[in-house]
């Protein structure tokens, strides 16, 4: 399955040879620090992982990993006992092949950032991260002499198990995005699944591929996960400039940055079907549905609704100011239609735009996920009942 683009703007002024092109990375994680011990464990872990994120034909004659390079943040709510253990933590090094930084910060009271949260303020943690002197001198290595060099932010999380050549497969979006029109995507992600041991792993295949439907019809119609998406860094800077930061909406990290990058000349985004990076299942997910999803899953109506102007692409026609809980009924009532022709009755319906027009694009994509749910519903019904 090929992936869509979404675009704005003319021809980015460089012309890229998809031959000589430089591409590297700069990943972004996050970690919070239960004890000295396991933070040592999984930064140790990460970066020997990394490896896996390469196939061999994209390391083949380098020295090592010298494309990528690491920002580790680790961090976690202000106590004096923390504030200790942080301190060993940042002058850990580890031998191993990629260039990597530690930075340690606290929230909460007394904290480095964050001083009034009582829970993780993980816009907080991600923005802290991004802006740190650290990061923009891992950024300025990075480049070095080459400034024509394409940069990309890769924001991954901890509790990632396997790369999963995520890299090689980025590297190869971005080759064939330039091939098209000389234009890199500013945004990509081939998203996330949990790993095969796990039983969530088939909800969340399900999930990501409900996802590449969508963004088939339209890339900025689905959520860009924060376990893996990259965006690049404009030509002559060393940092994003957009903000992670939107007191109106706490926990929607990538989406609220995203709303943001979108307004660049020569924005393009995209979501692949390439492969995804492997993480650990969080505790707080759960199944329902016959086992086929999870409370994140874009196979909930609510969730694909939020998914759909995640990245602010779509406005009320009557308000013309974005749209809002309120207003998500329609996506779902739409999504959930019990026959094909109720379906497009209800699409007549339509209130959102898109680019000042009516959005029938938005039916497009809602069309693809109800489709791609009632074959996945139709051939679970067809299955053998376990004896």
């Amino acid at each position: 399955m090929a992936s869509k683009t979404a675009s704005a703007g003319s021809k980015r002024p460089r012309d890229p040879s998809t031959q000589g092109l430089k591409v590297k990375f700069l990943i972004n994680i996050p970690l919070k620090v239960d004890s000295e011990d396991e933070a040592q464990k999984t930064c140790g872990y990460l970066l020997n992982a990394l490896i896996a994120g390469f196939r061999e034909e994209d390391t083949k004659g380098k020295e090592g990993l010298e494309d990528i390079a690491v920002i580790f943040g680790m961090n976690g709510k202000h106590t004096p006992e923390l504030v200790l253990v942080l301190k060993k933590l940042e002058i850990l090094k580890y031998k191993c092949k990629v260039k990597h930084l530690i930075i340690t910060y606290t929230w909460g009271s007394g904290g480095t950032i964050a001083q009034h949260a009582t829970e993780p303020p993980y816009q907080d943690i991600r923005e802290h991260l991004k802006n740190n002197p650290a990061t923009t001198k891992l950024v300025e290595e990075l480049r070095g002499n080459d400034q024509s060099c394409l940069v990309y932010f890769s924001f991954v999380d901890s509790d990632t198990l396997n790369f999963n050549f995520i890299y090689s497969e980025y590297l190869q979006i971005v080759r064939e995005e330039c091939k098209k029109d000389k234009i890199p995507p500013t945004v990509m992600s081939t998203g996330y699944e949990f790993h095969r041991g796990s039983d969530l792993h088939i909800a969340s295949w399900l999930d990501r591929m409900v996802r590449i439907a969508v963004a088939e019809v339209d890339p900025l119609f689905v959520y860009y996960p924060e376990p893996n998406f990259c965006v690049l860094v404009r030509d002559n800077l060393n940092a994003i400039e957009e903000s992670f930061i939107d007191r109106r909406r706490k926990k929607m990290e990538s989406a609220v940055l995203m709303s943001r990058v979108k307004k660049r000349d020569h924005f393009k985004a995209v979501f692949s079907d390439r492969n995804p990076i492997i993480i650990i299942a969080p505790d707080r997910f759960n199944l329902s549905g016959n086992g086929l999803i999870t409370g994140q899953s874009t196979l909930i109506g609510r969730n694909l609704a939020i998914g759909a102007n995640c990245n602010k692409v779509l406005t009320h026609e009557s308000t013309m100011k974005g749209i809002a809980g309120k207003n998500r009924g329609f996506i779902i009532r739409l999504f959930n239609c019990k026959s094909d022709k109720e379906f497009e009755e209800m699409s007549k319906e339509n209130p959102f735009n898109k680019d000042g027009k009516d959005a029938t694009i938005l039916i497009n994509a809602i069309r693809e996920a109800r489709e791609y749910k009632n074959f996945v519903y139709d051939f679970d019904k067809k299955l053998p009942e376990d004896n």
